[in-house]
């Protein structure tokens, strides 16, 4: 009769390694897919929302201003149909659409009761890691302040703000497209980015502006933090135009560093005064 081999530590490991990495293969794929899925969930609800109620049309000669008085700076807006009526019903608290073509970004935006409530729910309101675009609940609505926050999640896809990175990694999109576009119930607002930069949620950044000398101070601190180095200096800030802030999170998951982009308002437009804007 053969003895029975003993089991020594080193064959107990040589055989429970492979069990203990392939139950962490499953594990981590699980979690990957479940990831996924979520994030594929959301994709699919803003692509829906684009593809029934936000629409960027082609521009055509009608829509051309005569050359002797059209500066493109100023008077050119990307033609977008947007079907506000439905938005709303969809969404009661939705606020304006925001669409920015060098990152061929376009999202619905929404009033928040506070900077917590569409961190994980979608437009439709269902719950989800990507959550919504949402404008801050501190700042004046209507675009009224010196400076508008807007919010959304830097998402590993690049969903979301997750885009908004690619202007600090490919300096030319900003210097070739500077400008991203505001579209409200009745208006459309046309801003000029003029600085990007990595940050943290506890830097004057996220001060309020509250008179003009703080507004000459902050305008100045943001254009020695920028990285876009290509801009040009065409914003007349002595005017104190309006700002908006695009602010996304930065770095580890759950982190303070944040990633901002400031523009400044350069013009509006409502339909009644051109043929640009195709708002239902």
């Amino acid at each position: 009769m053969k003895e029975k081999k003993k089991l020594t530590p080193g064959t107990i490991l040589f055989y429970l390694i492979p069990v203990i990495a392939a139950a962490a293969a499953i594990f981590f794929g699980y979690l990957y897919m479940k990831d996924y899925l979520k994030y594929k969930e959301a994709a699919d609800e803003y692509a829906d929302i684009n593809d029934n109620y936000i629409k960027i049309l082609e521009d055509t000669e009608d829509t051309k201003e005569p050359a002797d008085v059209y500066d493109e700076r100023t008077d050119y807006f990307p033609t977008l149909s947007i079907d506000f009526k439905e938005l709303k019903n969809i969404n009661e608290s939705m606020a304006c659409v925001l669409y920015v073509p060098a990152l061929d970004m376009t999202y619905p935006v929404v009033y928040s009761k506070d900077n917590d409530d569409y961190l994980h729910k979608t437009f439709e309101g269902k719950y989800n890691f990507a959550g919504c675009i949402f404008y801050d609940y501190l700042s004046e609505r209507g675009f009224k302040g010196y400076n508008t926050f807007i919010f959304g999640h830097n998402m590993k896809n690049g969903s979301m703000f997750g885009t908004l990175k690619k202007l600090n990694s490919e300096p030319g999109l900003a210097a070739e497209n500077p400008y991203f576009y505001i579209y409200t119930d009745g208006q459309v607002r046309k801003y000029e980015i003029f600085s990007f930069y990595q940050t943290v949620s506890s830097s004057k950044t996220y001060d309020d502006i509250l008179s003009e000398e703080d507004y000459d101070a902050y305008i100045d601190r943001a254009l020695k933090n920028s990285n876009f180095i290509d801009y040009i200096g065409d914003i007349d800030f002595g005017e104190r135009p309006g700002i908006v802030t695009l602010s996304t999170c930065s770095g580890r998951s759950g982190g303070n560093e944040r990633f901002v982009v400031h523009g400044a308002l350069i013009s509006t437009r409502n339909p009644s005064k051109g043929q640009r804007l195709n708002i239902k």
